[in-house]
């Protein structure tokens, strides 16, 4: 059994660091908690239960806080013993501090189902160095974990009675801010991480005269409260707005419109949001903030021990009082698109900044006209604190502590703002981006929009694919000059062709459908014919409402079609069908020119519910496209086409009230969902319900919550959807769906980067390309196969791709591609184009060609900067400075849960693969075949190229009727393995679905089943696919018909497609008989059930000694998801693994290694030839002797000792390299090549990409292959060198896990066919227990070289931590 990985602890660290005395049992609510998620000991994941409320029947009430029952939660090992107190934990949503925020305890009542149960996993700290991994392991763990001393962030308020403890920012916060710049780096961590703050929402309402919680609120408000008029004019005269009348309506910057078209606020909307027991949702019933936690001992001494941790501090920083807390402005120079310098000032636009929400207060009844809540928000870009009043409608609003919120309105000089039903709005959780569709249709099912939000479907339907048809069949006919019937018609049948995997999917025809679309035609024309080219007919009349009446109204342009908008500033994104410009004529024969979005509508005008959706969507297509095109837009068209009618929607304030409320509702929903697992409560309605499409996810997620067919309200219809799920199957669902849910959470801190400011520290990040610019003289060529533009990019100063050579290398040498950093984007990936000046995201694309030095991005449309003005539009996209990052986070989890839930539908296929996956049932063997009357049993033993480990794993596969597992251990040949058993499957007729985590893998086997002449369709596209394959796929195939995808589908046997690639509309109808997946140990077990869902049996092959899943969050892996279905079922059932033991790859002395540290001498050389492989020198010049013993042909191991060398790490922040062990391996590589071995037959692997960098940096030779660990899975060389890296003058404070990671050192040992070299620290490295074992077995073969100053002729020239970033 191979080393198992300690669990991290950082309990010493953090005791010593902090001078605390740590109670045994600290209580799990308020301060303490936090305080012990950051200073305890953390070996073992703690699980916290909280609970979230039921809407309550009277607003104003306030419910104590209970633990529910623990029964519902996930079964998660170590868990956290419950502390049954009563208190309210605030909930924190920035995702930056949410590892150090707690988890939100909403109240509820004791009759509050187990749905409303939510399992938060504490964990501890990391050792410094694991950022540094590669990529994929930690890309976004710089987020997460600061070093934690409470004293340093946190005091208490001095109020008068009472033991209540407000927890607010310390003014140490202050002075580390305005002197951070000179202090250590741990007192900057230490300061921004103090922006966790309060954590109480304060409640004044209960009784009006409590002169301690009204002191609360004035002890920090600069004045008085305002009544209606005051707030009116300091708003108002602070932008030098006269004062106007309550009624009228301002525009979506909170301010008073200049042409307002809105009616009086005091009309009904339908969107309003009333005062009611509708809005008041969780978090309002939690104002109380309980007290009975302060008179716990354990709570006074953890008080006590935090003042005197505080004032320790402010004694160190006092000598800093003089320093002005003031953030300063930062001029700096910058080209505007014409190139001329401009001197700028970085300032804080006060429309646009997001808001860290430190303390709540409610204050008067909650059903009474003075009720306000009053908000104390951080403005953490320059430290400020403001204040907010909430009033009206607003006063409803779920915020809570540690919230983020975005104030769209102006501060007072006093640093308030009043938001109520005539002034300003709140966006709450910009960061979440809402899809206004999604907006919409929440006003209906909020619990439909969130499962539509987490769960990408693959339901195909013919309605909606004629809808989305007649959309670009519309468009087409508005982007024409002159259009006509024979161009729609001719243009319909274009768009067919290009849905034809859509219309199989649906089942109908391309005839039946044409014949369909082709009756809207003359309809599309005569709209386009009336609104667009107008010369010789009167100019349309649209009804803009009782307020605004009816205009003329005539499109003079049309800027843009599917425009994709994003809005931080709104928390909305959308896709809007046109953006048009306008020239609009009233009655008075005034008219002027206006933007404004253009909604089509296939169907007829609906009534109620959908026809208030329709104007909700285009009310917030005019909030992006004023964002976007930073002008006032407050009006919009909707066509609907059936009806052959077009209304206007002009945007009221009231109505954009109720629809922000809305969205704001719809974002705490989301994020709720996210981080508990709680779905908003079903709708109980039977007729609603019967016809949904999440009707069976709907219930089950209901049921596994704890919920029934009483509290669903649906009665029999939730039996019968749900009666098959036990209690395992439910725990089962819990815990999976928090994995993933913690896993996207550690992605999106990624994605939001995009949407806040871009990263300036390095040019390159993981996921991104930054500072790259169009190819001047190629910019975009057009794509005639699928009609899309494909835009080239090139890094910021190098030549144009025309200049360089045919393999794409430039003529220049000196400005080799090698030379610059690694990046993790790939073809195929899909991808965000935004611009760096503006932080403005443009468009969405996929990457068609990429190398080191440009990329290749194909987009639907071409490309266009918002505002800019056809004639100057390519001269301004030369000008910009692009920026490309990964759209990662578009489906991979939305598939991931879709997965696991159709895990428990009520099917057949759902049942079987939840007895072998969740009830791990014993899979079943077919042992009673005769030899003869198998033709594919005959054909395995016939095969003479198969050795008898190869033989037997095929034998298991063909004898298996549920499942069979191959064991395939490095350089066993599980590829050919999967080729012969593919071959095997098919003499017996099955039908085969081949799939990978990676397109890579899922190419490799497919070009070996090419040569042997095995027919088989690649669904996936094209961009992503190896060329050699590329011709299998449907879009290079002369596909004409839906008839043809039938015949196609039926004629092949073998179809393969990636894990996450099974949702193509191909295999909606289709079935395999055999499922085999490759890669399987290193695919996490919810992406692993999407393609088993597909087969009758099937057969994962992989090796979990080897990598295992990538997963990024660090609770997610310690709780189970770094587990793949491969590692489980094998554990579960070892019978049913056949195990490929005979290697082709390592020599003798190589493969000793694994066997001593990994297999247990289970692996083998598959020949006497394999086993003395050795290095073949043509050269055989004179060397040194250090040189001459490590190319030594007979030791095939070598390991480099520099404990005799000044051979120290280099660390910068969280950046580790080793600059003497790079010069050994540059010198070494060097003496390689010139000695006779090809460049591409050598490898260079480093656990740590600094030390990859660099190495790159210093090689000259460009066929030689640097990577990470991770990178190199599935790869081989003839020479591989390593690098370790970590070196210290003092071993005993040196820890790596990822040097302990004995998953990721099996991988380093097993890449090397002929000769490894390793290149390290002994002293240092034999603190780590595995490494230690690894020294020890290479000083058994004599292969330790211990080498000295004499030896290396160092002068330090490589670069350093920081300087090779």
């Amino acid at each position: 059994m191979p080393p198992r990985k300690k669990p991290l602890s950082s309990s010493t660290t953090s005791a010593k660091k902090s001078n605390l005395k740590v109670q045994p049992q600290p209580s799990k609510f308020g301060i303490q908690h936090f305080f012990e998620r950051h200073t305890q000991n953390s070996q073992n994941p703690k699980i916290a239960l909280v609970s979230a409320p039921q809407q309550n029947p009277k607003p104003a009430a306030r419910a104590s806080s209970t633990v529910a029952p623990a029964q519902s939660v996930p079964e998660i090992q170590n868990p956290a013993q419950i502390d049954t107190s009563n208190a309210v934990l605030a909930s924190g949503s920035h995702e930056i501090r949410s590892n150090l925020l707690s988890s939100s305890n909403n109240s509820m009542s004791q009759n509050t189902p187990p749905e409303n149960l939510r399992a938060v996993g504490v964990v501890g700290e990391e050792e410094n160095m694991e950022d540094e991994a590669s990529p994929e392991i930690s890309k976004s763990k710089s987020f997460k974990r600061f070093k934690f001393s409470p004293g340093m962030l946190i005091k208490q308020s001095q109020d008068d009675g009472g033991d209540e403890v407000t927890w607010r920012i310390s003014p140490v916060n202050e002075r580390l801010q305005a002197v951070s710049k000179r202090m250590p780096e741990i007192i900057r961590v230490l300061a921004d991480s103090s922006r966790l703050k309060s954590l109480t929402i304060n409640q004044c309402s209960q009784n009006k005269t409590s002169p301690v919680k009204a002191g609360k609120v004035e002890k920090w408000l600069p004045s008085k409260t305002l009544n209606t008029s005051e707030r009116s004019l300091v708003s108002l005269n602070k932008v030098g707005v006269k004062r106007v009348n309550p009624d009228q309506d301002m525009d979506s910057n909170g301010n008073v419109s200049d042409m307002t078209i809105s009616g009086r606020a005091s009309r009904q909307s339908p969107f309003r949001t009333p005062p009611s027991l509708s809005y008041c949702h969780d978090k309002l019933t939690n104002g109380v903030a309980c007290n009975e936690g302060s008179d716990q001992p354990g709570f006074r001494q953890h008080k006590k021990a935090l003042l005197e941790l505080l004032d320790q501090v402010e004694d160190v920083i006092s000598v800093e009082d003089s320093v002005s807390n003031n953030v300063e402005e930062s001029p700096f120079h910058v080209k505007d698109r014409k190139g001329d310098d401009m001197h700028v000032k970085l300032h804080r636009k006060s429309s646009y900044c997001n808001f860290l929400v430190l303390e709540v207060s409610d204050c008067g009844l909650a059903d009474s006209s003075d009720a306000h809540k009053v908000l104390r928000l951080l403005d953490e870009q320059c430290g400020e604190e403001h204040a907010v009043y909430l009033q009206d409608e607003w006063f409803y609003s779920v915020i809570a502590p540690g919230d983020t919120v975005n104030v769209i309105g102006e501060f007072d000089d006093k640093g308030q703002c009043h938001v109520d039903h005539h002034h300003n709005f709140i966006i709450v959780h910009p960061d979440v981006l809402v899809a206004g569709t999604r907006v919409a249709a929440s006003f209906s099912c909020p619990r439909r929009t969130v499962l539509d939000e987490r769960l990408k479907g693959n339901e195909h339907s013919s309605a909606a694919l004629s809808g989305t048809i007649l959309h670009q069949v519309f468009q087409a006919a508005l982007v024409e000059e002159t259009p006509t019937i024979n161009f729609l018609e001719e243009h319909t049948r274009f768009v067919l062709q290009k849905n034809i995997e859509n219309l199989y999917a649906c089942g109908v025809n391309e005839k039946g459908m044409y014949k369909t679309l082709i009756e809207a035609v003359p309809r599309i024309l005569k709209w386009v014919n009336l609104f667009k080219n107008t010369q010789n007919s009167e100019v349309p009349s649209v009804d803009f409402g009782s307020d605004n009446g009816i205009k003329k109204v005539k499109l003079s342009e049309v800027i843009d079609i599917e425009e994709m908008a994003w809005a931080p500033k709104y928390g909305l994104k959308g896709m809007i069908d046109a953006s048009v410009r306008v020239k609009v004529e009233s009655n008075k024969n005034e008219s002027h020119e206006m933007v404004m979005p253009l909604e089509f509508k296939s169907g007829k005008i609906p009534n109620g519910q959908s026809s208030m959706e329709h104007t909700a969507q285009v009310t917030l297509y005019t909030l992006l496209m004023s964002d976007r095109y930073q002008k006032h837009i407050d009006t919009g068209l909707l066509c609907y086409l059936q009806s052959d009618q077009t209304q206007g929607v002009a945007v009221r304030r009231s109505d954009l009230v109720g629809i922000i409320m809305r969205r704001n509702e719809l974002a705490n929903d989301i994020l709720k969902a996210s981080r508990t697992q709680v779905l908003p409560p079903m709708l109980k309605s039977q007729s609603m319900c019967r016809g949904c499409r999440h009707l069976n996810v709907c219930t089950i997620y209901h049921k596994a919550h704890g919920g029934s067919s009483g509290s669903s309200g649906l009665g029999d219809l939730f039996d019968s959807n749900t009666h098959h799920l036990t209690n395992a199957h439910a725990a089962f669902l819990r815990l999976w769906d928090w994995l993933i849910d913690l896993e996207a959470k550690e992605m999106q801190l990624v994605k939001n980067e995009i949407w806040r400011s871009h990263n300036l520290k390095s040019d390159y990040a993981a996921g991104c390309l930054s500072f790259v610019v169009l190819d001047w003289k190629l910019p975009y060529s057009k794509s005639e196969k699928d009609n899309r533009f494909v835009y080239h990019f090139l890094r910021n100063g190098l030549p144009s791709l025309s200049e360089r050579t045919s393999k794409g290398d430039f003529l220049n040498a000196t400005s080799s591609p090698t030379k610059e950093v690694d990046c993790a984007l790939r073809c195929g990936d899909f991808v965000i184009l935004s611009s760096e000046s503006s932080h403005l995201p443009v468009a969405s694309g996929i990457i068609t060609d990429i190398s080191h030095s440009h990329v290749s991005v194909s987009f639907s449309k071409l490309l266009r900067l918002p505002g800019s003005s056809s004639s100057s539009e390519a001269s301004h996209l030369l000008q910009e400075i692009w920026r490309v990052d990964k759209d990662e986070f578009m489906t991979s989890f939305s598939v991931m849960r879709l997965n696991l839930v159709q895990l428990f539908l009520q099917s057949a296929q759902a049942a079987h693969v939840r007895k072998m996956i969740v009830d791990l049932e014993a899979p079943r063997f077919d042992k009673g075949r005769i030899l003869s009357q198998d033709p594919a049993i005959s054909y395995v033993l016939s095969q003479r190229n198969l050795n008898v480990d190869q033989r037997q794993a095929i034998l298991k596969i063909l004898a298996a009727k549920d499942y069979a597992l191959i064991l395939g251990m490095p350089g066993t040949g599980k590829t050919s393995t999967m080729v012969h058993a593919v071959k095997a499957l098919l003499i017996r007729g099955a039908s085969i679905l081949l799939t990978s985590y990676t397109n890579s893998a899922v190419d490799n086997l497919l070009v070996k089943l090419k040569a042997q002449n095995i027919d088989f369709l690649r669904i996936g596209r094209h961009e992503a696919v190896r060329e050699e394959v590329r011709g299998h796929c449907f879009s290079e195939m002369n596909i004409q018909s839906v008839e043809d995808i039938k015949l196609r589908l039926d004629q092949v046997k073998v179809v393969a497609v990636t894990c996450l690639g099974i949702t193509s509309p191909l295999l909606a109808n289709k079935r395999f008989d055999v499922c085999i997946m490759d890669e399987a140990g290193q695919t996490t077990l919810p992406v692993s059930l999407g393609p088993l869902m597909f087969a009758s049996k099937f057969v994962l092959v992989g090796d979990h000694y080897q990598l295992p899943p990538l997963v990024k969050s660090t609770e997610a892996r310690e709780n189970g998801m770094g587990v793949s279905l491969f590692c489980r079922l094998s554990e579960a059932h070892p019978q049913a693994i056949s195990a490929l033991q005979s290697q082709y790859r390592m020599c003798q002395g190589i493969m000793e290694l694994s066997n001593a540290l990994i297999y247990g001498d289970r692996l083998r050389c598959g020949s006497p030839e394999i086993a003395n492989a050795k290095l073949n020198f043509s050269s055989s010049k004179s060397r040194s002797s250090w040189i001459q013993e490590v190319l030594n042909p007979t030791k095939p191991v070598i390991f480099i000792n520099t404990d005799a060398l000044p051979a120290f790490e280099a660390k910068d922040h969280k950046i580790v390299n080793n600059p003497m062990e790079a010069h050994i391996i540059v010198q070494v590589v060097e003496e390689l090549v010139n000695s006779g071995i090809k460049e591409e037959d050598i490898g260079v692997i480093t656990p740590y990409n600094s030390q990859a960098e660099i190495i790159r940096l210093s090689i000259n030779h460009t066929s030689v292959e640097i990577h990470t660990i991770d990178k190199y899975q599935g790869r081989d060389k003839d020479c591989i060198l390593v690098s370790f890296v970590r070196s210290t003058e003092n071993p005993r404070n040196c820890s790596s896990s990822l040097l302990g990671d004995w998953h990721r050192i099996n991988v380093a040992l097993t890449r090397a066919k002929k000769k490894l070299i390793m290149v390290g620290s002994c002293k240092t490295l034999s603190k780590v227990l595995l490494m230690k074992l690894l020294i020890e077995k290479v000083d058994q073969q004599s292969g330790i070289l211990n080498v000295s100053k004499k030896d290396i002729n160092f002068k330090g020239d490589l670069r350093r931590c920081s300087q090779a970033r």
